[in-house]
Parts: structure tokens; sequence; C-alpha cells
């Protein structure tokens, strides 16, 4: 009996001594859950982001900034807007129905391979791009590109006019010119007539440039 006290206490020495030399650690969720760090950490589960409401310093701080949030977003809604002319139609297209869209079958060109689409449209104005069941590159479905298609038609970077050397100018001009540079470069068959173009997969188009070229061999 004595041994084995004896036994206890070498090993309670031994252990006190592990404890003393490294690192204590937690032997149990109960031994963590008493400490006063723990305690602290539950009673401030977000410490140093929540205001503490007893104090009124923090709520008038927290009043402020609120009231001067508001009164920016306020302020906003105050911006007058550019006037505004709505005119109805003097023959409306039959084909126009308030509240119902039409869909045109078009395609949309991504690395010079054009994928068949359906763009929905709302009196006129282009509001969402839908796959073409019957098109076999897409089969009714599209992607995030096809998607976003549609908001660089609302773009307001986006040009609105046709501009020539930065200044407005109109399509019958850009015809106008175009038709007197072809009527020079025809009389040296096209020398220094160039068209710029990306990939071409359209064989409509594909067959006008070839045609441009055997009117234009030098071009």
């Amino acid at each position: 009996m004595a041994k084995d006290t004896e036994q206890l206490n070498l090993q309670d020495l031994r252990r006190r001594l592990a404890e003393a030399r490294g690192p204590r650690y937690w032997r149990s969720l109960e031994e963590i859950a008493s400490t006063e760090e723990f305690r602290s950490f539950v009673e401030d589960e977000f410490p140093n982001r929540t205001p503490d409401w007893n104090d009124p310093a923090s709520r008038r701080r927290f009043l402020t900034v609120m009231g001067a949030s508001l009164a920016l977003a306020g302020a906003s809604a105050c911006t007058v807007q550019p006037k505004e002319v709505i005119v109805p139609y003097v023959r409306q297209p039959e084909e126009f129905i308030p509240g119902k869209p039409l869909f045109y079958a078009t395609a949309m060109s991504v690395g010079g391979i054009a994928t068949g689409v359906l763009a929905e449209s709302h009196l006129g104005r282009p509001t969402k791009i839908e796959g073409n069941p019957q098109h076999p590159a897409s089969l009714g479905a599209t992607d995030a590109a096809m998607q976003a298609s549609v908001l660089t038609l609302y773009d307001p970077d986006r040009s609105q006019v046709v501009t020539r050397n930065g200044n407005i100018s109109s399509w019958g001009n850009f015809i106008t010119a175009l038709t007197a540079a072809r009527d020079v470069a025809g009389l040296k068959k096209g020398e220094g007539f160039r068209i710029l173009t990306g990939t071409v997969t359209s064989p409509t188009l594909a067959a006008q440039i070839q045609d441009f070229l055997t009117a234009f061999p030098s071009a």
C-alpha cells in the first residue's frame, strides 16, 4: 500500500514538472469553457465591431452617420432629369402590342463562328437574348457572353451617331464618301483599297467580299 502511494506521488510530481516546463493544454471542453478568456469571448462574440448601445456617445455617433447617409441618398433623388417627350404612334404597327414581346431570329458571331439566337424585343427595344431551339449550334441554349450582349446596346459610351474625324456625320455622307473612294480605287483596279474585318464564316458575306475582289483584283 505504501509502495502504491509512493508511485502515485511520483507520477503526480512528474505531471507537475511537465506542466511547469511546457505549455498547458486543455483536456476537456468543460475546462476551456471555465477560462476567463472564453467567457469574455462568449459575452462579446464580435469584439470591437458592434457599438455599445448603452453608451450615449455611441448612439449619438451612430445616428449621426445614419442621418448623413439618408441625407445623401435623398439628395441624389433631387437630380434634375432631362426632359423627354413621349409621342404616341401616328400609325401604330400591327405587331406592336404593349406588354407582348416579339422574337426575332438572328445570329451572334463569337470567335468568327455564328450561333443562332432569338432576340426578345418590347416595342422595338431588345431586352433579352434566348437560344434558338432550331439552330444546331445552340439548340436553345445561350452562354454568359450572349446574355450580357444586350447591355452593350444601352452602354452610355456607345456611339449614338456616325462620326468622321471626330465630327458628327450621317449615314448618307458615309455612303457618299465610300462610293467616292471606291470609284477612285477603281481607276487602279482597286489598288490602295482595303477591307478591314474580323474572321468571316458567313457564306453570304464571304461571297460579297469575293465579288468585290473579282471586280477590283488589286484591292
